[in-house]
């Protein structure tokens, strides 16, 4: 019989492990032997969670799941109709997808004026879709134009003379519409003269090169969108309510004018144009006002994606050209919810089922088997060898909690160890490097020295520790005093900068009868780099710092005494570090078929994917790559949607 190929993947978080699913299909069981090496004692990576004292949820840090990520959503919604605990596993709580995520519509930010915060959340609309199935348009920057005049076009008839200014905010293609009378017939002109412009932006896509960039309809339109924007300004900034509607709407039409301006819409590069301009710096080149570059959503869009160079907030840096396309995609493409709640912890609804899943594929998974280098071939076209480094682990961690399999926190102890190698033709044919960045330096010490674009990458692709802290409270959210349960909010004071209400936890841990938190807070944020070597000691501080100063604004009744217990965590390790995406170092990310070595192949959310942040949605991009490179397949194949620099599916 003919030797099945053997595939290597080195790291077990959602880029190995989404890897892994695609290379474990029914067409390549029989020709694929597929073994996963992890060098922790359970799957996961940055997304890992385990379970701690009361079976309390700990996770790496705070985990939510955007409405527009179509390819992890398919995921799990596969792994769990494979699994069908229905007939497998019925006294499990979580069954289905539909069990492991809830659709959460209240986002929001911190607001800061004159020295005093307060609350901006809103209720997103949700709709039809359902995050994972085929369908849906892809962003293209000529209807990321068209959807923000939606907007515009919106903002305009929502401030009247008559009624407080208000923003509506939702994700269909059309705004809402609104009731009759003489504010009708103002926003029907304004509608009208909306529609006459989207005409000239078509034009200007269409005609391409027939149209210079600040040619005579161009300059139309941005001169149009430049009085609109001065009109909407004007009148909206009133009062608190007024001022956010002004800000926002200066956001987008300023987002408009420069997507315009800079020939985005027949630029061949589309967004990824302008990634060497930091976001508030492309802002402030179109005319944003200095208020605006200064709100609390700008200020929560960095914040949300860690974008601090070495951590230190007074060096906030992130790409224009993604920031335009990441807003578009979760404001423009989110499917039913704008995001989707876990309903325990990531351990529980998405690596412990991918792990059952996969074994039930014939896929071997070895914990505390960590990946030390990899060897060249003496003529340096092919990885020869891995050393690695084994720890004895136990070959099924799964534990229950009431009845859903989690896994443990570890146990402490000495833990025999011992080195190994795999060579190349004996123990592999195929190696998927699917680690974080962090530890790639040492791993591809050899890749390094032999590659300029491997040294570039690993030079000049950023990662950055985080800190995380939860809360486990013995009032619950009403007599704490926070009035959004279930909200994730953003662009809050550091140390702490993002908040998530997650007391619908509290049902999934085993708190013993009478003493159950009633309230459950996750808090997260950068941890500036100068503070990594003493990380575990800084996040406590600052845990307390945090208490003792700052949490009140957002649980004015919280006391010392409510806290039952709390969890930090620094992520300072270079395989727990974030990975960043800095202007102009998109251009160093490999893609996955691209490692330059004919059977190493690419993974995890620091490659060339498409999605060049770091996110769920870009790990299983990065891992369906992989297994595509592998199989011979374009990078596009299988992928749900349309994505940078990848093209349509």
């Amino acid at each position: 019989a003919t030797r099945k190929r053997r595939v290597a993947i080195l790291g077990g978080g959602m880029a190995g492990l989404s890897a892994a699913w695609a290379l474990s299909g029914e067409h390549e069981r029989g020709e694929l032997d597929v073994c996963v090496y992890e060098a922790a004692p359970h799957p996961g990576g940055k997304g890992a969670s385990t379970r701690g004292v009361h079976g309390r949820i700990e996770e790496h840090g705070l985990h939510v799941w955007l409405g527009y990520y179509d390819n992890a959503f398919r995921l799990m919604r596969d792994v769990y109709e494979e699994l069908d605990r229905a007939a497998t596993d019925p006294g499990c709580p979580i069954q289905g997808w539909r069990d492991a995520f809830a659709p959460a519509d209240l986002v929001g930010v911190e607001d800061r004026r004159d020295g005093t915060w307060s609350h901006w959340v809103a209720a997103f609309a949700r709709n039809d879709g359902e995050p994972g199935l085929p369908g849906g348009r892809p962003l293209t920057v000529a209807g990321f134009v068209r959807r923000g005049l939606g907007l515009l076009v919106d903002f305009s008839a929502s401030i009247g003379a008559a009624a407080p200014p208000r923003v509506v905010l939702s994700g269909a293609a059309e705004p809402p519409p609104r009731g009759g009378g003489p504010a009708a017939f103002v926003e029907l002109l304004r509608r009208a003269e909306i529609a006459a412009l989207v005409g000239a932006v078509e034009s200007l896509r269409v005609l391409r090169a027939g149209v210079p960039r600040g040619g005579s309809l161009a300059t139309l339109v941005t001169g149009y969108l430049d009085g609109l924007r001065a009109d909407l300004v004007a009148r909206a900034a009133r009062d608190d309510a007024g001022r956010r509607s002004a800000e926002l709407a200066d956001l987008v039409a300023t987002t408009m004018l420069g997507t315009i301006r800079d020939g985005l819409l027949s630029d061949p590069a589309g967004f990824t144009a302008i990634d060497h301009l930091d976001f508030r710096a492309w802002l402030a080149g179109h005319g944003a006002r200095p208020e605006t570059l200064d709100c609390a959503l700008v200020r929560g869009m960095y914040d949300l994606a860690f974008a601090f160079e070495d951590g230190d907030r007074e060096r906030p840096r992130f790409p224009a050209g993604l920031g335009l396309f990441l807003a578009g995609k979760l404001f423009f493409e989110y499917r039913g919810s704008i995001m989707w709640r876990l309903q325990a912890g990531m351990g529980d609804v998405v690596f412990a089922p991918l792990l059952q899943a996969l074994r039930g594929r014939g896929v071997t998974f070895r914990p505390g088997h960590r990946a030390q280098r990899l060897r060249l071939s003496p003529g340096r076209g092919a990885v020869a060898a891995i050393d690695l480094r084994v720890r004895a682990r136990d070959p099924d961690p799964l534990v229950r909690v009431h009845g859903l399999p989690c896994f443990p926190t570890p146990a402490g102890g000495p833990v025999g160890e011992r080195d190994a190698v795999l060579r190349a033709g004996a123990d592999f044919d195929d190696v998927v490097l699917a680690t974080s960045l962090g530890p790639v330096a040492s791993l591809c010490e050899e890749l390094l020295e032999d590659s300029p674009r491997w040294r570039a990458m690993v030079q000049g692709v950023a990662t950055v520790p985080t800190q995380a802290l939860q809360l486990w409270l013995r009032a619950d959210e009403r007599r704490l005093g926070w009035p959004y349960p279930g909200a994730t909010v953003s662009g809050y004071v550091s140390p702490f900068d993002t908040y998530a209400s997650m007391s619908h936890l509290v049902e999934r841990e085993d708190w013993p009868a009478g003493d159950r938190p009633g309230a459950i807070g996750y808090f997260c944020s950068v941890l500036p780099a100068r503070d990594a070597a003493d990380g575990e000691r800084v996040v406590r501080a600052n845990a307390r710092r945090f208490l003792e100063r700052d949490v009140a604004h957002l649980w004015p009744g919280f006391r010392a005494e409510l806290v039952r217990a709390r969890y930090t965590r620094a992520n300072v390790a270079p395989a727990d570090r974030y990975v960043q995406a800095l202007p102009g170092t998109g251009r160093l990310r490999l893609r996955a078929d691209a490692s330059g070595y004919g059977n190493l192949f690419l993974a995890g959310d620091w490659i060339d994917c498409g999605l060049n942040a770091g996110c769920i949605e870009a790990a299983v991009l990065a891992g369906v790559q992989a297994a595509n490179a592998v199989r011979g397949h374009p990078p596009a194949h299988g992928v749900a949607g349309s994505w940078i620099g990848l093209g349509a599916a």
